[in-house]
């Protein structure tokens, strides 16, 4: 008979966001799952899209262990942040597994706890979470899971065709409610050891089911819309990235990313996957050569690396600008504007966005 935990990788491989076998793969779901615990989450369903649900009769029809067995499993692994709780279309509580950037790896960061579990899940998630295997991920079809959204700061520059929709404010606006967490790329490489980035930790916003979920769970604490704009400037004049779900609507996280160890920035930060492989950028930087005074504070916040000065002006990497706008909150002469390269800002809807990956990915759910 395969392994327990082959069949269960092989099983995660099945969700929209799924989780690209390897050998490093079972190592993380061994420390996640006991045998029985990886049992019960073979019976969940892959045919959900991220935060849908199902509830614990129709889990429980999908395996043969005795009823008070499933119960037992659910209470320790939702107790311990290792699936998704929520409720259903019908009121009940309901479960599912996490998918990839929909739980893990956050969940074992988001609470921002520095301990030896901590730790020990980091070197894993680092070890599976390799570069190919987020190319994999993310860059297998040609919608992009994921956008930037231009830095609420710089709305006041030249800006071609942004919608409300793409800007931060009216994202945080639409919400019902807003929670807190810490960043898991930073956290991680903090625990490890990694002392070069000094960005802040607490950024991580979560919104509506999501928020309600992390704010329950104790991962995260909850916040007011107020505090959410405020500290979401902040975070721009730190030099983050707003990374948000790629739709017009229903969005559920706001990342606030830089480019020493978060896994998109990063990545293109250092030229490992391309820009538009990885992620949708729907703007790009036009620098006005006029207004330009060569002072090379765009450069500096830029967290692609990708503003350099030649001639005591700035030049842009188009390959790379991923259309921020970070670099116009710093620019003290107004030089910088923000361009429109597509027309479409992403699919309708969250549900909308996970519906067309899954068409696109060939599964057929």
């Amino acid at each position: 008979m395969e392994d327990i935990y082959v069949r269960l990788a092989k099983h995660l491989e099945d969700l929209i966001m799924g989780y690209p076998y390897n050998e490093a793969l079972l190592d993380l779901l061994k420390e996640m799952f006991d045998p029985i615990e990886a049992q019960v989450a073979l019976a969940i369903p892959t045919n959900l899209a991220p935060l849908d649900v199902v509830d614990m009769e129709t889990i429980g029809s999908r395996t043969d262990l005795p009823r008070e067995d499933v119960a037992d499993v659910f209470y320790y692994v939702s107790s311990s942040n290792l699936i998704y709780t929520g409720t259903t279309r019908a009121g009940a509580k309901g479960y599912s597994l996490f998918q990839v950037g929909y739980g893990v790896p956050q969940t074992f960061f988001w609470d921002g706890k520095k301990d030896d579990r901590t730790r020990k899940m980091a070197k894993l998630v680092l070890k599976y979470f390799s570069v190919p295997t987020t190319g994999k991920i993310y860059g297998g079809v040609p919608t992009k899971t994921y956008k930037y959204s231009p830095a609420n700061l710089a709305v006041d520059v030249p800006m071609q065709g942004v919608l409300p929709h793409e800007e931060i404010g009216p994202i945080v606006d639409a919400t019902t409610k807003i929670a807190l967490a810490h960043c898991p790329c930073r956290m991680s490489a903090t625990v490890l050891g990694r002392t070069d980035c000094q960005h802040s930790l607490e950024v991580c916003i979560k919104y509506d089911e999501m928020a309600e979920f992390v704010i329950s769970r104790g991962l995260a604490r909850e916040i007011s819309k107020d505090e959410a704009r405020h500290i979401l400037e902040d975070w721009e004049r730190e030099g983050l990235v707003h990374m948000v779900d790629n739709a017009q609507g229903g969005i559920k996280h706001t990342c606030n990313c830089c480019g020493h160890y978060c896994w998109n920035v990063g990545i293109i930060r250092r030229r490992r996957i391309p820009r538009d492989t990885l992620m949708a950028v729907y703007f790009i930087r036009e620098t006005h050569s006029e207004e330009c005074i060569g002072c090379g504070a765009c450069g500096e916040i830029c967290p692609v690396d990708g503003v350099k000065l030649k001639d005591d002006k700035a030049q842009v990497d188009l390959d790379w600008c991923i259309g921020c706008g970070v670099c116009a909150v710093s620019c003290p002469t107004g030089a910088i504007s923000l361009n429109r390269r597509f027309e479409a800002g992403g699919p309708d809807s969250f549900a909308d966005l996970h519906g067309r990956i899954r068409q696109e990915g060939g599964l057929n759910l």
